[in-house]
């Protein structure tokens, strides 16, 4: 049985809200009492935004794979190897420090965690849209 086409409609959605949100957030004055809900806001949307990114490359490897199996049970690290191998993704190390950041957002609720995970999400989104724009490049279109 065939799988489902890969859609990357979901990750650029979400890229386009983490951008969004951003914005909203960097534009607003520091003293603003909405700045640290909007900061809330850009780091929910970066977890969101960096899961979805990691299961589409996942899932692009595998439909590229011989077998699923191939690609559904390597590690983080071996992904990000044969992502780079692929030419997908240009900078693995950039990878392990979204990775890093997103295991710090379970302590977001620490205000400078918050802001340093805030802060980092611009690099974070100028990286995800490159592999969006790169998994679209190695996906077959929709009929």
């Amino acid at each position: 049985m065939a799988s489902a086409p890969i859609r990357l409609e979901p990750l650029q959605r979400a890229l386009s809200m983490l951008g969004e949100a951003l914005d909203y957030w960097g534009g607003m004055d520091d003293d603003a009492p909405l700045k640290p809900h909007l900061r809330s806001a850009v780091v929910q949307s970066f977890e969101f935004s960096y899961e979805l990114s990691v299961r589409t490359l996942r899932r692009v490897l595998a439909e590229r794979a011989v077998t699923d199996d191939e690609v559904l049970d390597l590690s983080f690290n071996d992904l990000l190897r044969r992502a780079a191998a692929a030419g997908i993704v240009p900078d693995a190390q950039g990878w392990r420090r979204w990775r890093e950041l997103r295991n710090l957002t379970s302590h977001a609720y620490d205000a400078e965690l918050a802001q340093r995970v805030a802060s980092a999400t611009r690099e974070f989104l100028v990286e995800a849209r490159a592999l969006a724009a790169a998994l679209a490049d190695v996906t077959d279109p929709l009929p």
